[in-house]
Parts: C-alpha cells; sequence; structure tokens
C-alpha cells in the first residue's frame, strides 16, 4: 500500500488496509435523545401536579409547573437534537472527522439532558409525597413550628450523646489497640493470648450494642458490688459501647499492622530496634495514616448508636424529642433530631472523603 492511499483512508475515517471501504458511520444519538425526550415529558407531568399541590390558580400552576420545567429541560435537549442534525450533515458533506465529533457531543447533551431530568424528577417526586393530600406528610414530619419550639432542648441533650460518643471512642480506640496487638503476638508461646483477643474480638462483635448498652446500664447495679454497681447510667453506656466498638477498632489496627511491608520490621531489627520500638516508632505511625479515614467512619457510626441510651432512660437528643413528640401528638420534634445528627456527622464525612482521596493520590505518585 502507497503512503497516498494510506493517507487518504486515515483522512475519510476509514480503515488504513481497508481500500475502497465506506467509513463506519458515527454512533447514532436518536436513543439517548428519545429517552431524554420521555423522560423530560414524564417530568413536566410531575413538576406540574406538585405546582397543583402548592399554588392555587391555574396561571402560577402553569408558569412554574410546565413554562418554568420546560425552559430548565429543553436546553440541553435541544442542544443535543441540534448537535445530532449538525453531525448528519457533516456525514452527507463527507466531513467525517467533524460529524462523529458533534455526535459525541449530541450524546453527551443528551446524557446531561438525562441527568439533569432525573434530579428534578426527584425532588418533584418527594415534593409530591410531603405536599400531598393537603400536606399530611409535611405537618406530620416537617411542621417547623414544632421543630423550632424543640431544638434548644434537642440541642442541649446532644451533649449527653457527644460526652458518650467521645467517651467511647477513647475508650475503644486504646482497649482496640492492645487487642489487635495480643492477636498479633508471635510465637507458640502467646496462643493463649491470641484466643482470647480472637475470642473477644468475635463475640463482641455479634452481640447487638442495644442489647449490651441494656445489659450494662441495667445489670451492674443489680449486682450490688462496691464501686461497680455505684456508676451514672452514662458512664455505664460509654463502657457498653466501648466493649462493642473496641472489637471493631481492633479489627481495623489489625488490618493497618498487616498493610505494612514486613520487610520494614525486619530492617528495624536488623539496625538494632527492640520489637516494641519497632511497634511504636516504624508501625504504629503508617497504620494510623492508613486507618484515618475508617477509624472516623466508626466513631461517625457510634455517633449514631449513641440514640441507643434511650432503652435505659437516659435523655439524650432523641429522648427529648421523643418527648414534645408524645406532647405535640406529632414527630417533627424526632425529624428536628435526624437534621441535627446529619449537620454534626456531614462535616466528618468530608473529612473522610478528604482523607480517602489524599491517601489514594499518594498510592498513586508511589
Amino acid at each position: 500500500m502507497s503512503a497516498a492511499t494510506l493517507d487518504k483512508g486515515t483522512a475519510d475515517g476509514s480503515a488504513p488496509g481497508a481500500e475502497g471501504s465506506a467509513p463506519a458511520r458515527p454512533l447514532r444519538t436518536s436513543g439517548y435523545l428519545g429517552a431524554a425526550a420521555v423522560l423530560a415529558l414524564l417530568t413536566v407531568v410531575l413538576c406540574y401536579q406538585f405546582a397543583g399541590t402548592l399554588l392555587t390558580g391555574p396561571a402560577p400552576r402553569l408558569l412554574a409547573g410546565a413554562v418554568l420545567p420546560v425552559l430548565v429541560l429543553g436546553g440541553p435537549l435541544l442542544l443535543a437534537h441540534q448537535r445530532n442534525r449538525l453531525s448528519e450533515e457533516e456525514w452527507e458533506a463527507g466531513r467525517h472527522t467533524e460529524s462523529r465529533v458533534a455526535a459525541a457531543r449530541s450524546r453527551n447533551a443528551s446524557v446531561s439532558s438525562l441527568g439533569l431530568t432525573g434530579f428534578v424528577a426527584v425532588v418533584a417526586v418527594a415534593g409530591l409525597l410531603v405536599f400531598t393530600n393537603d400536606g399530611a406528610v409535611q405537618k406530620t414530619f416537617f411542621n417547623m413550628s414544632f421543630m423550632t419550639r424543640s431544638l434548644g432542648d434537642v440541642f442541649g441533650a446532644l451533649l449527653i450523646n457527644i460526652q458518650i460518643a467521645v467517651g467511647a471512642q477513647l475508650l475503644a480506640m486504646t482497649f482496640g489497640l492492645v487487642l489487635a496487638v495480643a492477636r498479633l503476638l508471635p510465637g507458640k508461646g502467646f496462643w493463649p493470648v491470641r484466643v482470647l483477643a480472637i475470642a473477644y474480638i468475635d463475640v463482641f462483635r455479634g452481640i447487638p450494642s442495644v442489647v449490651l448498652i441494656y445489659l450494662v446500664c441495667f445489670g451492674l447495679p443489680l449486682t450490688e458490688v462496691p464501686v461497680l454497681s455505684e456508676g451514672d447510667p452514662v458512664v455505664y453506656a460509654i463502657i457498653a459501647l466501648a466493649l462493642t466498638y473496641s472489637a471493631y477498632n481492633a479489627e481495623l489496627y489489625r488490618a493497618g499492622i498487616e498493610s505494612i511491608n514486613p520487610g520494614q520490621t525486619s530492617a528495624a531489627l536488623s539496625m538494632g530496634l527492640s520489637q516494641p520500638d519497632v511497634l511504636r516508632f516504624v508501625i504504629l505511625p503508617q497504620m494510623s495514616r492508613n486507618i484515618a479515614a475508617p477509624m472516623l467512619s466508626q466513631f461517625i457510626g457510634l455517633q449514631k448508636d449513641t440514640a441507643l441510651v434511650i432503652v435505659v432512660g437516659i435523655i439524650d437528643a432523641f429522648s427529648q424529642a421523643k418527648i414534645y413528640s408524645a406532647n405535640d401528638f406529632n414527630l417533627s420534634a424526632v425529624t428536628a433530631v435526624c437534621f441535627v445528627f446529619v449537620l454534626v456527622t456531614i462535616p466528618q464525612t468530608r473529612f473522610v472523603d478528604y482523607l480517602l482521596a489524599r491517601s489514594g493520590t499518594k498510592l498513586k505518585r508511589v
């Protein structure tokens, strides 16, 4: 094949070795366009119904429920249609590369239209569920007067949840590290210690947190053992949650320790460091960086589990909201507690995402 033939085949979009064969047409975008148009039509209907639950009068309902959604959703759909038509025109004119570029842009615009339409549809369906039947759902779960009236006491009681979460996390991290080290002790002489650590981890990971809280908070006072049976219920709740989460943290520590190359331990020992020094100066610092994000995720779960102390009568945020709900015959105060916990945990969740992203970036550099 001559160089001229090769250049000609490459220029018209055909395979270099296929002399005289017609170039392949770009992928059709009609399927994307059709799906986007159908979903947009259904979404406009949903928006129109949603507007009817909020607005009175045909003109406002038509404007907010039909005209505005058509303008918002029609832009990407119209752009996708124009680029699809441009792709066909470019193909007929023999500009195959430009046709493929326009087709790709049409598909991208169609996918953008699908994403935007799906988002608006979900919002419209949620709005219909909340405000339908004269706003029965909104009045039961999202009554602003009940929510604002209970927020002060809910935030005050939230301090109990924070106290329990922080105390339990500190104990669980400390005891969990002891369990992880005990489980990883080498040699035949330490097998009883390893068996005890494994047994503890397996048992306390299998017991539900609410059951353990009930047993500790009600059981220890019944023993009438000096000091042990005279504690505060909040202290008992901290101990119960620490017993559970120390087992989970032990597995995080173990995974972090085992993720470190054994060659680093051998190198440190060859330099004259003792086994405790290797653990302290070589293993634990690296392990802490590796498990920081999972440990914080575990702490977020612990914060939510503090609401389980309601079973033993501790007045936390959920208990306070339940009192308001019982007095008002309305669950808006409990919804306020949900918002409070979400506001507390979202910054921590984003911080976890940041740690994971930074860890992933470092691994790529390595």
